[in-house]
């Protein structure tokens, strides 16, 4: 048997519900909004956060229309930031349909993938609120889900495009391609249902690039109308919209019922899965409905300059150095995992790491083989000290920078988000999450954040 064997969920913590330059009234409530990742998010930092508690895959895959480099291989910064074993082979997978492709490759070979995308339209464009950002991962298994069905539609279509250098995706007439992913998607249904050997099933999830066609599709599927809920609060997520709603359809299955997951986006994907006995369990972190509850309002106006849409005037001060090759090689512990050396002789942490103990003073007491670092990516830190910097290169007009003990040992100097800088106060606990520090000279920085920590519960 093949299926899924853990999962998890990243929603950011933001969320746009206007994007209306010249509002004078509030906005009307219900309206639908947008998942929004922060300004130092990308699909990497986000694929780190949903894998970063799941078990390793024989193979590591990262699915997104949005890749922070284009030659580079994506998937080799989050293999590194989450500190798997050389041995696991990294690789990206590209476009829209990559997210269902992973997701046959996770059941078929055992494999953990990562579906992450950040959506950005030109402002003010009409799909603008129905784009949105979020990151979902899988490993294969059968702890959570038992694979009945898979089948596939190819359709070439110009549906959805964008060229290279370009930002913002080409979109033909909707009505035009709605009716022909429509027929793929049922196409594909059929033959998936046939092959799990059912006539229906309990949970109907569809997932597309085409708002009619995915609304057509659940009428003739007879879906609930929950994972068009969810898309509604969301935003359609790109490549990693089949792994959402799917996670979402899993968090509210019981055991022993069925799940059509059809993702219709250039032609369709279905995957008829039966919800295991252990998916409660299988589950890593929150909820998906946990994490929407769990998000902050963010201005229009604050949006486009997160998303360099906005160009305005900036500190002055010289722009951040880029990062060199050679030292990212040599400190990647330290960079990527968080790692801090530990004192053969007291026993305390020192970050970064170091051959003198910064305690005792004592030299040339820590193993080289790997066995006296300790990464302090998932423990909680409290803080001692906080600054605010009002001049950063940053697109925001302040942020906090802490100096935070980690609980078990360690001290990080790190900056703060997911936060107001004025609400992080001295003993707040904060938790490390991957983050993106700037980019200059096309390097992107990565580095560690802390944020609040969350006390969910159920999960991470």
């Amino acid at each position: 048997m093949s299926g899924i064997g853990a999962y998890a969920a990243y929603l950011p913590a933001y969320t746009l519900a206007d994007n209306r330059l010249d509002a004078t009234e509030p906005a009307r409530p219900g309206g639908p909004s947008r998942s929004v990742a922060s300004f130092d998010e990308d699909t990497v930092t986000m694929a780190v956060e949903a894998l970063r508690y799941l078990p390793a895959g024989r193979q590591l895959l990262l699915a997104t229309t949005s890749a922070p480099y284009e030659a580079k291989t994506s998937a080799g910064i989050v293999h590194e930031a989450l500190g798997l074993d050389p041995g696991v082979a990294a690789a990206d997978l590209r476009g829209h349909r990559s997210g269902a492709t992973a997701l046959d490759l996770v059941t078929a070979t055992g494999a953990a993938a990562a579906l992450a995308d950040v959506r950005t339209t030109r402002p003010g464009a009409p799909d603008e609120l129905a784009q949105g950002d979020a990151a979902a991962a899988f490993v294969g298994g059968t702890g959570a889900a038992v694979l009945l069905g898979r089948a596939a539609h190819t359709a070439e279509i110009l549906e959805r495009w964008r060229l290279p250098g370009e930002r913002h995706d080409r979109v033909w007439d909707e009505r035009f391609t709605a009716e022909i992913l429509a027929e793929a998607g049922l196409a594909a249904t059929r033959r998936a249902l046939a092959e799990a050997g059912l006539d229906a099933v309990d949970h109907v999830v569809v997932s597309s690039s085409n708002a009619r066609a995915a609304a057509a599709l659940r009428k003739r599927l007879r879906g609930s109308g929950d994972d068009a809920a969810l898309e509604r609060a969301t935003g359609f997520t790109g490549a990693a919209h089949p792994g959402l709603l799917l996670a979402d359809a899993l968090d509210r299955a019981e055991p022993g019922q069925t799940i059509l997951l059809l993702s219709a986006t250039e032609g369709a994907d279905a995957f008829v899965f039966r919800v295991a006995d252990g998916v409660r369990s299988a589950r890593r972190g929150p909820a998906v409905r946990e994490r929407l509850a769990d998000r902050q309002t963010v201005g229009y106006g604050r949006y486009l300059r997160w998303r360099g849409l906005l160009d305005v005037q900036g500190p002055a001060r010289p722009a951040a150095p880029a990062p060199a090759s050679p030292p990212m090689y040599r400190r990647a512990g330290w960079k990527y995992r968080l790692e801090g050396s530990q004192c053969g002789a007291c026993g305390r942490i020192t970050t970064p790491p170091s051959r003198v103990c910064a305690s005792c003073g004592i030299a040339g007491e820590f193993a080289e083989e790997g066995n006296a670092k300790v990464s302090l990516r998932d423990r909680t830190a409290r803080v001692v000290s906080v600054t605010r910097d009002h001049l950063t290169t940053m697109p925001e007009s302040d942020v906090a920078i802490v100096v935070a003990d980690v609980d078990g040992g360690g001290r990080l100097t790190a900056y703060a988000t997911d936060t107001p800088p004025g609400e992080v106060t001295v003993g707040m606990a904060l938790t490390p999450t991957f983050r993106r520090l700037w980019s200059t000279d096309g390097i992107h920085n990565y580095f560690w954040k802390l944020r609040p920590a969350k006390d969910y519960t159920d999960g991470q």
